[in-house]
């Protein structure tokens, strides 16, 4: 288990994202913020939907 360095919940990092709002912001975690493996999958969530809303030069 690690710590989420965003909320500071407790998640496991080898559960893989499941939906397209997760892995949206695992490539923002990997690709932008370089701290993939750090974020709870909720938060790669939110990260996600939020890039997927407001970076059309990623689309």
């Amino acid at each position: 288990m690690k710590t989420c360095v965003i909320c500071k919940s407790e998640f496991d990092p080898e559960i893989s994202p499941s939906t397209t709002a997760e892995e949206a912001g695992l490539h923002m975690a990997r690709d932008v913020y370089n701290d993939a493996g750090e974020v709870c999958l909720s938060c790669l969530s939110s990260r996600g939907e939020l890039t997927m809303m407001y970076c059309r030069e990623l689309d």
